[in-house]
C-alpha cells in the first residue's frame, strides 16, 4: 500500500512541472512570430519613401552641401539594393512599383554629361595619352547603375514587366550617356546594354538599329565617342552569334558601318575592338575580306605613321582570309600602298611594312601575280637597298 502511494506522490509533482514549463515557452513562440508580421501598405509605403528620397538630385559636384541628405540618400539605395537579394521582395515589392523604380534610376542616369575642360588639344595617335578625369558625381551614380543592372539579372524580372519601359526613346537616351568622360560609367553601361540585349529577345532588332545609328553619327558627322570601344564590344558578342549564312541586313551593317569606321579620325580610340568585329564577319564569310582590304586602302592614315601601323597590321591579317583568284582587280593598288610604306621616311611603318614578306600567304600572292608584282617591288627594293638611311 506504500509503494502506490509513493509512486501517486512521484508522479503527482511531475505533472506541475510540465504545465509550469508550458507557460516559458509562450512568450518566445509569441515573439518568433512577431518578426515576420508587417503591414503590407506600410513595406510598400516605406519603398515608395526611399524610391522618391533617391529620386531628389543633389549638387554632387560640391561635397559641402546637402552632406546629411547624401548620406540618406546613399543608405536608401543600399537598402533597395539589399530588397534584390529576395525573390519575395522583388516578385511583391518591386515589380509592381516597377514604373516609379524605373522613373528614379532615368532620372539619375539622364542628365547632361558634364563637360570637362581640357588644355590639351584632342589627342592624335602618336601622342601621349591624356590623363583620364574622373567625375566628381561617379560615387553617387555607381549605386544607380549597381541597382539597375542587379534588377535587370534578376530572374524574378521578366521579359513583360521590364520591356514596357524599354522603348526607343530609352535605348536612345541610354546611348547618348556612351559619351560620357568617365570610364566607370561607360563600363556600367556596357554591362547593362549586353544584359538587357541578352534578356529582351523581342527588343533586339530595335537595340541594333539603334547602335547603328550611333555608329552613322560617329561616321558622318562626329569626330569623336568615347563609348566607341564599348559598344563595340557589345557588337562582338553579338556578331559571334550570327547564323551562317549571314542575313542580307548583316552584311549591309558591315559594309555601311564596320568598314567606314575605319575613316573616323580617332579611330585609334577603338581599333582594336574594331578589328574583332571585323575578323568575327570574315569566320562567317570570307567573301568580305575583298570589301574590307578596298576600304583599307580607300580610308589608308594619311600624315600618321603610328595609324598606318595598326593599318597594315589588319591589313595583313585580312589578306589572310581573302580568296587569292579573286584578288587580281586589288594588286596594283594594293602593292602600291606597300611600296610607299617601304619607300617612306619613317622607320617603323617601313619595318611593318618589310614583315608582309615574312608571311607564306603573302608570298603566294606575290608570286602568283608576279607578272604585276614585281615590275613594281624590284626597282624599288634595289634603290632602297642602296640609298636608305638605315643601314
Amino acid at each position: 500500500m506504500s509503494l502506490p502511494k509513493g509512486t501517486a506522490k512521484t508522479t503527482g509533482p511531475s505533472k506541475p512541472t510540465t504545465s509550469t514549463q508550458a507557460p516559458a515557452s509562450k512568450p518566445h513562440q509569441t515573439s518568433q512570430r512577431a518578426e515576420p508580421k508587417a503591414n503590407p501598405n506600410q513595406t510598400k509605403e516605406n519603398l515608395l519613401k526611399k524610391i522618391q528620397f533617391c529620386s531628389t538630385i543633389y549638387d554632387f559636384n560640391n561635397d559641402a552641401r546637402d552632406v546629411k541628405e547624401k548620406q540618406e540618400r546613399q543608405q536608401h539605395l543600399q537598402d533597395l539594393s539589399d530588397l534584390l537579394q529576395d525573390q519575395n521582395n522583388v516578385t511583391n515589392l518591386i515589380i509592381p512599383n516597377l514604373d516609379h523604380v524605373m522613373e528614379m534610376i532615368e532620372k539619375n542616369i539622364f542628365r547632361p554629361l558634364p563637360i570637362i575642360k581640357k588644355t590639351n588639344a584632342p589627342s592624335e595617335l602618336g601622342m601621349e595619352e591624356e590623363e583620364v578625369i574622373y567625375d566628381p558625381a561617379w560615387p553617387h551614380l555607381q549605386p544607380i547603375y549597381e541597382f539597375f543592372l542587379q534588377l535587370i539579372v534578376n530572374d524574378a524580372c521578366d521579359v513583360k514587366s521590364l520591356k514596357v519601359y524599354v522603348t526607343h526613346s530609352f535605348i536612345q537616351e541610354f546611348l547618348e550617356l556612351f559619351d560620357s568622360e568617365e570610364p566607370r560609367e561607360r563600363e556600367y553601361l556596357k554591362n547593362i546594354l549586353h544584359r538587357l540585349y541578352a534578356k529582351l529577345v523581342p527588343r533586339r532588332k530595335m537595340i541594333r538599329k539603334a547602335i547603328t545609328d550611333c555608329f552613322y553619327t560617329l561616321i558622318h558627322e562626329n569626330f569623336k565617342f568615347n563609348g566607341a570601344a564599348e559598344l563595340l564590344d557589345i557588337l562582338a558578342s553579338i556578331i559571334s552569334g550570327f547564323a551562317v549564312p549571314l542575313r542580307e541586313e548583316h552584311v549591309y551593317f558591315f559594309k555601311t558601318v564596320i568598314i567606314p569606321l575605319h575613316k573616323v579620325q580617332t579611330c585609334h580610340l577603338y581599333h582594336e575592338q574594331l578589328l574583332r568585329c571585323s575578323m568575327l564577319f570574315l569566320s562567317k564569310d570570307p567573301s568580305l575580306a575583298i570589301p574590307l582590304v578596298e576600304g583599307l586602302l580607300r580610308y589608308w592614315p594619311f600624315a600618321n605613321s603610328a595609324k598606318e601601323v595598326m593599318f597594315l597590321a589588319e591589313l595583313l591579317e585580312v589578306l589572310e582570309v581573302c580568296d587569292i583568284n579573286k584578288l587580281e582587280p586589288l594588286v596594283p593598288k594594293l602593292f602600291k600602298r606597300l611600296i610607299k610604306c617601304i619607300a617612306g621616311p619613317h622607320l617603323q611603318v617601313a619595318d611593318r611594312a618589310m614583315c608582309f614578306f615574312e608571311n607564306d600567304y603573302f608570298l603566294s600572292i606575290l608570286k602568283t601575280y608576279k607578272m604585276l608584282t614585281f615590275p613594281m617591288l624590284v626597282p624599288v627594293i634595289s634603290h632602297i637597298a642602296d640609298t636608305h638611311w638605315h643601314k
